[in-house]
């Protein structure tokens, strides 16, 4: 999957929770501290990326809410890779 496209699927199943601005900042910043840039993003990618978001997720959601939007991020982002 491109990244270009990845990235705004992960914002926006995110924004609603924590606000756009947090969201994209987190997203990007995570980014860019695992290396992802351009390109395509791999899955294992995706999962490192995912992990770190959930991470901070956590501090604003809750561990079970927390789990329930990274679960809506990988479904939306695995019904994108399916088109």
């Amino acid at each position: 999957m491109l990244t270009d496209e990845a990235l705004p699927i992960v914002v926006k199943i995110m924004a609603p929770y924590v606000g756009d601005t947090m969201a994209r900042s987190a997203t990007e910043a995570h980014c860019q501290r695992l290396g992802i840039a351009g390109g395509s993003i791999e899955p294992e990618q995706v999962e490192m990326l995912l992990a770190k978001l959930g991470a901070g997720l956590n501090i604003f959601l809750g561990k079970d809410k927390s789990a329930t939007v990274i679960a809506e991020v990988r479904a939306a982002l695995a019904a994108e890779g399916q088109r």
